[in-house]
């Protein structure tokens, strides 16, 4: 009787602990990508950070200022997350377990590896993410939004000048981007710098940037306009790209010497003009005296 008794309070005293606790699971979900925005093909690293909204330890006058035994927070196991892949974005490891204990107003960072595809479409997609923990083993689902963006370094000629080559370089993206550099190409040209090294660029900035223009034959200065090409490389992250080529025309600006070599016929031409305006002024008017002096001796000589 006495150990059916001792049983009996002992199963009770234990519901009584039980019901006197709080086990919540970290309904607080974050998540941030690097790169933010990702291009196609480009690796990136999720951070799912994950926090108890729980505002103390222990039980009873421990439990801190304001808090009683009845409805006392405890730390809560987190048995596994899971990040599942898409036909687009595969995650290379979906699975951690393990995690450990967390407590009131504490939190704790899980990190995954995502990898998109090369012919991935761009916009926002949406990954699955589930955290399992508690005492009672509870799941939590939560859609993780992850944006992709195939746009790349754009360029535009600027206004150029008789010396330089101007360029127009932005970035158009939601997302910094680093290393930014322009090579030049074009065929018998020698640009000066052979490449133009930007840096980093923040969203929608726009730098102008110049580039110098000779031939590659001395001995044959540039006459004709001539096609060139300028591709950018740059780092979304730690992904490296490079643009699709910019290809435009440049026409070489007018030599001086031969404009002026030009004008020199013009002012051979009217002087050539004011010549033979003069003789033939002349030649009339002489050509009138000779008229006059003539009929001047017919008349003469009928009077005689």
């Amino acid at each position: 009787m006495k150990k059916l008794i001792s049983i009996l309070l002992f199963v009770l005293l234990a519901a009584g602990l039980a019901s006197s606790y709080e086990y919540h699971m970290p309904v607080n979900i974050e998540a941030t990508m690097t790169p933010a925005v990702l291009l196609p093909g480009d690796e990136a690293t999720m951070a799912v950070e994950m926090s108890n909204g729980g505002a103390s330890y222990g039980a009873g006058k421990d439990a801190g200022a304001g808090s009683s035994a009845s409805g006392t927070l405890l730390s809560t196991p987190l048995n596994r997350t899971t990040l599942k892949s898409t036909p687009e974005l595969k995650v290379l490891e979906e699975e951690q377990s393990d995690l450990g204990m967390i407590g009131p107003n504490d939190k704790i960072t899980v990190y995954y590896k995502v990898k998109a595809a090369d012919n991935i479409s761009s916009g926002t997609h949406l990954l699955d993410f589930r955290v399992s923990g508690g005492y009672d083993v509870i799941t939590i689902n939560r859609e993780i939004p992850l944006k992709v963006d195939g746009t790349a370094v754009s360029m535009a000629r600027a206004e150029t000048d008789a010396s330089n080559f101007n360029l127009n370089v932005a970035n158009p993206r939601e997302n910094t981007l680093n290393a930014v550099t322009i090579v030049p190409s074009a065929k018998g040209i020698v640009f000066s710098p052979d490449e133009y090294y930007i840096g980093t660029m923040d969203p929608d900035e726009v730098f102008t940037i110049s580039f110098g223009i000779v031939s590659e034959d001395a001995a044959k200065p540039l006459k004709d306009p001539v096609n060139l090409s300028f591709i950018a490389k740059f780092k979304n992250g730690d992904n490296w790209h490079t643009s699709q080529a910019y290809v435009t025309t440049y026409t070489p600006p007018k030599n001086v010497d031969s404009q002026s070599s030009y004008l020199l016929p013009a002012g051979a031409v009217i002087v050539i003009v004011l010549i033979a305006g003069g003789y033939l002024y002349r030649r009339r008017k002489l050509n009138g005296k000779n008229n006059g002096g003539n009929g001047k001796s017919q008349k003469d000589s009928r009077a005689l």
